[in-house]
């Protein structure tokens, strides 16, 4: 049960996927309306989002589609295996008793699963979307559920292992190889060994990531099924483990750490000891911990220690030192080589620094450790694809400070920039009268977006929307769309705010414009200077003509006036709306 687990979560998170090639226009016969849906979108049955998607031709019954509802469509086939593989846990979870153990939760993801193809049918991609979001983390607690409440009697589980690690049956027995999996009852032991981690996990969400050489007996693992609430008790005999209760195992549970000659009473989510021959080194970085020793409490609080010597009281609460700062421009961190030379601040009253890298977010798995008194070195051999570091303090006495933000750095030899399709402005320039205006474009999911340097939220089908107020009569944007190897696509975008003053600046041959135009001879000839990609509609005596605007802006006319008035309207080409109007009364000499 767990094993799927693991698989599942590793599926949904997995970060890499191939890069998909800049869309084109298509366009097809209706026949391969299910086939094309398949073909973009993953699936036959997202045919009604693209027939919204699309345009079709009445004649000669063809849709088609336009490049960025192309990548739209694109973008929806990771929903589309997303939901896919939602629905192939959940089958397996009802076979596995989620219709018996978790009733109600399954009602909520099935419930989620109806709205969502029912969005589908009605080709509503926006909202499929939202609930394809919201679908997901529901299977997981649909799965957590599931596991909480069938495997009442499973103790404790091997989750993970790095290198060497065994496992004694009982006090008396033998240590031999551990398997991912195993369970653990009272009176189990585990072994670390050089370079080797264990992590595991208990009924209660809880779990415990062992140190290299380290010794840990499970003494007791217990649920109760009135109130599932649990009573766990593990003794660190030497080396080091850190404890990660769950909140269910914070608030409700019992967990019990006992390092030599000290109980640790733990009400936190975060708790390392470290056992070195009769000294124990206590440090907590969450909610409170109550350490007796030599028939003497005291409590530690976030971000507190305590040492205690085999026979002695516990020493006073001791401040940990903070997290280094990181000097990093953010978090996320792009190479193409295998090393990188990783920085942070100096911490006062640091002896020395511990930095962790592995290739889990968890710090659970593939983990090394480096310890350097310096605050700079080159981590070197990093593997294709994420990794994730962090860094330490450590005082004089040895007590370990709260880890440093994690700096996530994702080795790649992708080289190709992601697409980048700006919806509302496809010629690149965007007209308004307005104070501000609203550009919405599309590119990857995963693509990171920026707007003159400012940040965006990308949604799950790579669409972002944003307001940006108009300063000035003129103005220019830059779009960039960075993907997670570094690769940058930009678009510019020209904000123009139309103005009589410059759209109706106009020069009359033939005429003399004051208050009203005087036609001295027809024809006459009108015209001025605007901005490109607009059109001119003049209209004169139930005539009208439509001019567009060269690459500069120019346009003119020639047209005999008649009657006792003259419209002049400026529409953007793009969208085909008329921005500002003006009428002209006309006078004759």
């Amino acid at each position: 049960m767990k094993i799927k687990t693991n698989l599942f979560l590793l599926v949904f998170f997995i970060g890499f996927l191939p890069m998909p090639a800049l869309s084109q226009a298509v366009t097809f016969p209706s026949s391969q309306l299910q086939s094309k849906a398949l073909e973009l979108s993953g699936s036959e049955l997202n045919w009604p989002i693209l027939f919204k998607l699309a345009t079709h031709n009445t004649v000669t019954n063809e849709f088609s589609l336009a490049p960025d509802n192309v990548q739209q469509l694109r973008n929806f086939s990771r929903v589309t295996l997303t939901i896919d593989r939602a629905r192939t846990r959940i089958n397996e979870l009802i076979e596995g008793g989620a219709s018996i153990f978790a009733k109600e939760q399954l009602q909520v993801s099935n419930t989620l699963m109806a709205s969502y193809l029912n969005e589908v049918k009605t080709g509503n991609i926006d909202q499929a979307t939202l609930l394809a979001e919201q679908i997901k983390p529901e299977v997981i607690k649909l799965d957590s559920v599931l596991t909480a409440n069938r495997l009442v009697d499973v103790q404790a589980q091997l989750d993970s292992k790095d290198g060497e690690v065994d496992k004694r049956k009982g006090l008396l027995g033998s240590w031999e190889d551990a398997i991912v999996g195993d369970l653990f009852k009272e009176t189990d032991g585990l072994q670390t060994y050089e370079d080797s981690y264990a992590s595991m996990a208990f009924v209660d969400g809880s779990n415990i990531i062992v140190n290299p050489n380290t010794v840990a007996v499970i003494r007791k693992s217990r649920i109760d099924k009135l109130d599932e609430s649990s009573d766990t008790e593990v003794t660190l005999v030497e080396g080091g483990l850190l404890a990660k209760l769950s909140a269910a195992g914070k608030d409700k549970g019992n967990f019990i750490l006992r390092t030599g000659g000290a109980t640790s009473d733990l009400n936190t989510i975060n708790f390392l000891a470290e056992v070195e021959d009769s000294r124990a080194k206590l440090t907590n970085y969450d909610g409170e911990a109550m350490i007796t020793a030599n028939d003497l409490t005291i409590t530690i609080r976030k971000n507190e220690g305590t040492i205690v010597e085999q026979g002695q009281d516990p020493l006073p609460p001791i401040q940990l030192l903070p997290a280094p700062d990181l000097v990093w421009a953010k978090a996320d961190t792009i190479i193409y080589t295998d090393q990188i030379i990783y920085t942070f601040a100096s911490v006062p009253d640091a002896v020395e620094y511990h930095i962790q890298y592995s290739t889990s977010p968890n710090f659970d798995g593939e983990v090394r450790d480096i310890t350097l008194t310096n605050t700079s070195i080159n981590i070197q051999d990093l593997p294709l694809g994420t990794s994730f570091i962090q860094v330490q303090a450590v005082d004089k006495l040895g007590l370990k400070g709260p880890y440093s933000k994690t700096t996530r750095v994702i080795r790649n030899i992708d080289n190709k920039p992601p697409p980048l399709f700006i919806t509302s402005a496809p010629n690149g320039i965007i007209f308004t009268t307005g104070t501000q205006i609203t550009l919405t474009g599309i590119s990857e999911p995963d693509a990171s977006i920026s707007i003159n340097g400012e940040q965006q939220t990308v949604r799950l089908d790579g669409s972002f929307t944003t307001t940006i107020p108009t300063s000035g009569v003129d103005q220019s944007i830059s779009i960039n769309a960075t993907d997670d190897s570094g690769n940058e696509t930009v678009r510019q975008v020209r904000i123009i705010k139309l103005t009589e003053e410059v759209l109706f600046n106009l020069v009359f041959q033939g005429a003399s414009q004051g208050t009203s135009i005087t036609v001295d001879n027809n024809p006459v000839t009108i015209s001025g200077k605007a901005y490109p990609e607009l059109e001119v509609l003049v209209e004169n005596n139930g005539i009208s003509k439509l001019i567009r605007t060269d690459s500069i802006g120019r346009w003119g006319i020639t047209l005999p006036l008649q009657g006792s008035s003259l419209k002049i309207s400026f529409k953007d080409l793009a969208s085909g709306d008329i921005s500002l109007s003006k009428t002209f009364n006309l006078l004759t000499n």
